[in-house]
């Protein structure tokens, strides 16, 4: 790779850069707490602005980090912190803006990561890995210290997977690109990926869930296989995780091309019978309601229940 040591001028300016608005978005969270004190900030500045980059030199075995080395990331994670109290007030307010910074900055991150990794002679599958780590590694650091469930690690808009993509996008141009360039490349397509979260509403999938959305509907087309399914139950809802179940008993009856042939052919005293509604049953196993059909909610129940006794039974013939 002969343009990485062009990189070597760009990691100070960048992370410095990061560090700031990494810090200042440390402060902004520290100010959500009204229990915070000025040490509390300054701490949650500090890991917020260069937690990812210590997590990065401790994996590559850069030690001490560049963060202790150099005094001036610390001065960088002061100032934005100082900032940050000075007119909390007002950044509470920019919260777009500071969507889009911290976008920005995850980005930053992820490029910085991955050409340190490269640099220090890691090969582009963990330099990558490291990049995404890099990325996210201070908003991580910074759920510890606040006593929260990390962002990262549940269910939520694609932080994490937005960083991956940043350090893939420069783990794969920066063999072919300007280096300028390529950070700019991946900065977009970090923003990009991010941007799905509240355009689309977009969430990382959850594989507990898509399990049991697997086990329901083996279940459910070998019950129908075997004839077993309980009355009422439609057929499963194509590309969706719901089984659609159909309120009534009988078969609909196929309307005719002309709307009005059906009331001429019913009796003028006695109304024309509604044509039975498709009712969707969701496939959740945090959610206790699975609709109104309680053929449905019996039959799924019923899966649990025989998972449960057939755990059971294993445990008893377990030797004491």
């Amino acid at each position: 790779m002969t343009v990485l040591p062009e990189l070597l001028e760009l990691p100070l300016a960048i992370n410095l850069l990061a560090v700031f608005f990494g810090a200042l978005g440390g402060t902004i969270r520290a100010g959500e707490d009204e229990h915070t004190d000025i040490v509390g900030v300054f701490t949650l500045a500090a890991a917020m602005g260069f937690g990812g980059g210590i997590i990065r030199d401790v994996l590559l075995g850069n030690l001490p980090p560049a963060a202790i080395r150099d005094p001036l990331y610390f001065v960088a994670a002061f100032v934005a912190a100082a900032i940050g109290m000075g007119f909390l007030y007002y950044l509470h307010k920019l919260g777009r803006f500071l969507w889009w910074l911290d976008s920005i900055i995850i980005g930053l991150f992820a490029c910085v990561g991955v050409n340190t990794a490269l640099l220090a002679g890691v090969k582009i599958l963990p330099a990558v890995v490291i990049g995404m780590i890099a990325s996210v590694g201070g908003l991580m650091l910074t759920d510890i210290l606040q006593g929260r469930p990390s962002s990262i690690m549940y269910l939520g808009p694609p932080n994490a997977v937005s960083g991956l993509a940043g350090a893939i996008t420069y783990g794969v141009l920066i063999s072919f690109v300007d280096p300028i360039l390529t950070t700019v490349l991946a900065t977009a397509a970090t923003i990009g990926v991010r941007l799905t979260g509240p355009l689309f509403h977009t969430r990382v999938p959850q594989p507990r869930k898509h399990a049991y959305e697997l086990k329901v509907r083996t279940a459910f087309k070998r019950a129908r296989k075997e004839g077993t399914l309980p009355e009422g139950l439609g057929d499963l809802a194509p590309g969706t995780g719901a089984l659609a179940a159909v309120s009534g008993l009988g078969a609909v009856p196929a309307l005719a091309e002309d709307p009005e042939s059906i009331s001429a052919l019913a009796p003028q005293d006695e109304p024309v019978a509604a044509e039975p509604e498709a009712e969707t049953i969701y496939i959740d196993e945090y959610s206790p309601g699975l609709g109104s059909s309680s053929a449905a909610e019996e039959w799924i129940a019923s899966l649990e229940d025989e998972e449960t006794g057939e755990s059971g039974e294993a445990e008893e013939q377990q030797p004491a």
